[in-house]
């Protein structure tokens, strides 16, 4: 069980942060000669959408195997084990969407340049 659960805080930490980084490239301005347009920050924003959308499964189907493994387990430590994987799960979508959020945000500032 000890290993179950650095696995599932790993999960916690890495869902977000693989979240940005696959769904949104940071682009330049005139990377292909061509100024970025709003097409971009909507295929970003799809990007962003797909990937939550899979790590949402992913997350799912996760849960659905630690709640067995918590109704396989002895009688004294299933409550407290579901608890613990309710929680977790809970954490684990909170994290996922504000991963979405903070990609789609990084969409909208694809294109831009420093100012300088």
């Amino acid at each position: 069980m000890h290993l179950a659960s650095r696995f599932r805080r790993a999960l916690a930490i890495a869902a977000p942060a693989l979240l940005v980084v696959v769904g949104c490239t940071m682009i330049g301005d005139q990377l292909t000669g061509i100024r970025a347009q709003k097409t971009g920050v909507q295929s970003c924003n799809k990007d962003c959408n797909n990937a939550y959308k899979a790590l949402y499964a992913e997350e799912q189907a996760r849960h659905i195997a630690a709640v067995e493994a918590c109704q396989a387990g002895s009688e004294d430590v299933r409550e407290a084990c579901l608890e613990a994987e309710g929680d977790l799960h809970e954490s684990n979508k909170e994290s996922l969407s504000q991963g979405k959020i903070d990609c789609q945000n990084n969409c909208h500032r694809q294109g831009r340049g420093s100012g300088s």
